[in-house]
């Protein structure tokens, strides 16, 4: 294990030419199931069917617990805890966090299980010790210290359970009428329906739409149930003295926001229905040549738009002015009112220049490969050296989706010269493929929450920082299994962690700097230690300490740090 914490200390990489680090550790390995959508369907089929029974929504989930009951192991085994983020949320943890741990007792009919923390992955996480959790969050090891239980039968069995609750069964099916036969009615289209979003036989843009919604009703549906357990728990007599208006509130607007998502979901079911709705609300590309359908490849790489703020003729002159050095001749450049508008029916454009002011855009995940979004600006001050992020003079990109993300990227793409306001949304950027370069960028978020994650780089992909600062998230970077970090001249600062390393990620620095990390400056944890362990790990604070520490390995040029050679516990 890695841990460097910073504190108020200024973190600077620049000790050499450059730094590369590259982090490997074995993972505790669990089960995991690849199944096609006729074993899900026949496997649900056999929990839920019954000849000529008719089976409502309310007697669904006894029929899980009465199939859990007579297949996994009641207590003993080994497993991984993914704990979900609204838990972390309220106990005030980084996201994601996984703990190890064993099940002392299944509860069948609530579906949970009463879980043991055994060990955790960072050494200031402090949780109770025991805990009752959702047996769909379980994921058990291969591993076990009793070889004679059939762990790898409860795994597939705790598969099943987690696939149904997580793709199959909505918030809302729980308010349906018992009049209905719930698994004539939904199963096989709900598993259908999910499989079409894996396949993607529906246009990209719908499908990060659906995705979106998806992701949001299940977080209202957990929001909703902790709000309704605080009010069941007031003394009926002292409700309305105990319970705040902005509670009822809160719950009112989630019970009217779920309604919302329901109706547009349960469209979306309908395979016919939904190709009337994309074919309305995701139309193809409207912006075309006239006289011209089809455009070449050259032509389309030397398309421009631009997206011009409410502002004076003269300030859009010496706008357009100052674009001129940065847009080829002989690009094609149209003029456009909003950042959404171009992203919702654009599938095709080379660059997108934005005016100085906010720019407000929700959810998306149909961001075109190679693209590029730059900001324009009059003055040529650097983003990163103002004092004021929100001022009107700079680029700011915000989102209108709270409880999202504000960008995913699944391809190619440049950000430049713009604020991405990051303070209402879960997290700024998701990198699920690909290499996203931002160059004089700055990402805020709001300091407060736990979970909040500035950039996730997932396996495999790649991000370039130039010139860039990332400040006040919980985890500034995150890294993932094989994803690799370029910082060039660029700052992390304000952030609980600073850049969290994951198994067989990379990362080069070069002048870069991590101040102010409030818990660890870069977090490594590659190995599960109990929450009281005293064990030590090798603490670099100073620059000093990565010069000794270069010297002892004979890095010259490049310095290139396992984790392996790191490790000092005892």
């Amino acid at each position: 294990t890695v841990l460097i914490p910073i504190g108020n200390a200024v973190f600077n990489l620049n000790f050499c030419k450059t730094l590369y680090i590259e982090f490997k550790f074995c993972a505790m390995e669990v089960y995991e199931f690849e199944k096609c959508l006729l074993d899900r369907l026949e496997e649900s089929m056999t929990v839920l069917s019954w000849k000529d029974e008719v089976i409502p929504a309310s007697q669904v989930r006894s029929e899980w617990s009465y199939y859990i009951e007579l297949q996994i192991e009641p207590a003993g085994w080994q497993a991984l805890w993914k704990i979900p983020r609204i838990i972390c949320e309220e106990l005030c943890v980084r996201y994601p966090t996984v703990v190890f741990g064993y099940v002392e007792q299944v509860i069948f009919k609530n579906l949970k299980a009463v879980f043991i923390i055994q060990a955790v992955q960072d050494v200031d996480i402090h949780l109770p010790e025991k805990h009752e959790v959702s047996l769909e969050d379980l994921w058990p090891t291969r591993d076990q210290e009793n070889p004679e239980l059939n762990v790898e039968r409860t795994a597939d069995c705790i598969d099943r359970l987690r696939f149904f609750y997580t793709h199959v069964w909505m918030p809302w099916d729980n308010d349906n009428d018992d009049d209905l036969n719930w698994v004539e009615k939904h199963l096989e289209s709900r598993i259908r329906f999910c499989y079409d979003l894996r396949k993607r036989t529906m246009k990209k843009t719908l499908t990060a739409h659906v995705r979106k919604l998806l992701t949001e009703s299940k977080y209202l549906q957990q929001r909703r149930e902790y709000l309704e357990l605080g009010l069941t728990d007031e003394d009926e007599g002292d409700l309305e003295e105990t319970v705040s208006k902005t509670e009822i509130t809160d719950l009112m607007r989630l019970h009217l926001r779920l309604a919302m998502i329901r109706n547009e979901i349960e469209l979306l079911e309908n395979p016919e229905m939904r190709r009337i709705f994309q074919e309305i609300k995701f139309p193809d590309e409207d912006y075309k040549q006239e006289n011209q359908n089809v455009m070449t490849v050259e032509k389309v790489c030397d398309r421009i738009f631009l997206v011009m703020m409410p502002s004076t003729l003269q300030q859009q002159i010496d706008l357009i002015e100052t674009a001129k050095d940065s847009i080829p001749k002989n690009a094609l450049v149209q003029t456009v009112k909003t950042l959404q508008e171009v992203l919702n029916t654009c599938n095709i454009y080379g660059s997108i220049y934005l005016s100085p002011g906010r720019h407000t855009v929700k959810f998306l995940e149909n961001m075109v490969d190679g693209g590029k979004i730059c900001g324009i600006s009059i003055k040529k001050q650097t983003l990163s050296n103002s004092s004021d992020y929100f001022s009107k003079e700079n680029i700011i990109i915000s989102s209108s989706d709270d409880e999202s993300t504000l960008f995913v990227f699944d391809s190619s793409f440049v950000l430049e010269n713009v604020v991405l306001d990051c303070r209402n949304v879960q997290a700024g950027i998701l990198i699920k493929s690909g290499t996203v370069c931002l160059r004089n960028c700055i990402l805020v978020g709001n300091g407060k929450a736990s979970t909040q994650q500035g950039i996730i780089c997932n396996k495999a992909a790649s991000v370039i920082l130039e010139e860039c600062t990332v400040e006040r998230f919980a985890t500034g970077i995150s890294v993932m299994n094989e994803a690799l970090l370029h910082l060039r001249n660029s700052n992390v600062l304000n952030c609980k962690i600073g850049i969290d390393w994951s198994n067989n990620s990379k990362s080069h620095f070069n002048n870069s700097k991590i101040i102010n990390a409030t818990i660890n400056g870069i977090r490594a944890a590659a190995v599960f230690k109990h929450q009281n362990s005293k064990s030590k790990c090798t603490i670099l604070n100073h620059l000093q300490e990565w010069e000794d520490l270069k010297q002892f390995h004979h890095l010259r040029e490049i310095a290139i740090l396992k984790a392996a050679k790191l490790m000092c516990l005892f």
